[in-house]
């Protein structure tokens, strides 16, 4: 269906079209050890047991990041800010950071599914401590299944993995919450090859929160 538009004849200057919104970016790119290098890898990549993985994060919105890892298994922590971390946890536009840190890394493992990782930028610092969402929660049913196209190229990746948006509030951990910023956005998400991109509408107020779906056999 097309929608059918209103032609008004211009008899002294016509009238300029709006400009398109701005948009600001946040850009994730997961990195996978191998070897000895740090090599960038598809945010759909299925990843295998005892793989060791980090995220690089550039980002033109400014604010304290929070990066809350929801394992398979169950068992919540945090990735950032890391637990005993002294360092501040707030992100420069355009600056690259490393996730957990520059030193730290994790090991891909536990119950084969989807780690969910939910990530927010907040105006404001949270005070959480590190005991705020850690612990066990019910277990991920769903199972990464390798695509057949992508098999063919020797690479497994299952569609699932990769950016996702938070629409349910039931979704949004608890310390999240105490933002007080939560609104409802327009996310749109591209998933590149490697990175993976976030976009809103600005100008922006409130906090910034979308998930990450890490799939693991």
């Amino acid at each position: 269906m097309f929608a059918s538009a209103l032609l008004v004849p211009v008899f002294a200057q016509q009238a300029e079209a709006p400009a398109p919104t701005a948009r600001k970016v946040i850009e994730i790119t997961i990195e996978q050890k191998q070897g000895s290098e740090w090599k960038p890898v598809n945010s759909q990549k299925v990843f295998k047991a005892n793989d060791v993985v980090r995220f690089r994060l550039r980002s033109e919105i400014p604010g304290y990041l929070y990066v809350l890892n929801h394992e398979s298994g169950g068992v919540k922590s945090w990735l950032y800010p890391r637990s005993g971390s002294t360092a501040s946890n707030y992100v420069d536009v355009d600056n690259t950071y490393l996730i957990p840190d520059s030193k730290g890394s994790f090991t891909v493992g536990g119950q084969p599914g989807f780690d969910i990782t939910y990530w927010m930028i907040s105006p404001t610092a949270l005070g959480i401590s590190s005991a705020d969402e850690t612990g066990g929660s019910k277990p991920s049913t769903l199972l990464p299944r390798c695509s057949g196209t992508l098999r063919a190229r020797g690479s497994c990746e299952d569609e699932h993995a990769g950016p996702h948006a938070v629409t349910d509030p039931n979704d949004v951990p608890p310390a999240f919450s105490a933002s007080g910023g939560l609104v409802s956005r327009e996310l749109t998400f591209k998933t590149g090859k490697p990175e993976v991109q976030v976009s809103t509408p600005d100008p922006l107020s409130g906090s910034i929160i979308y998930a990450l779906w890490i799939a693991h056999q």
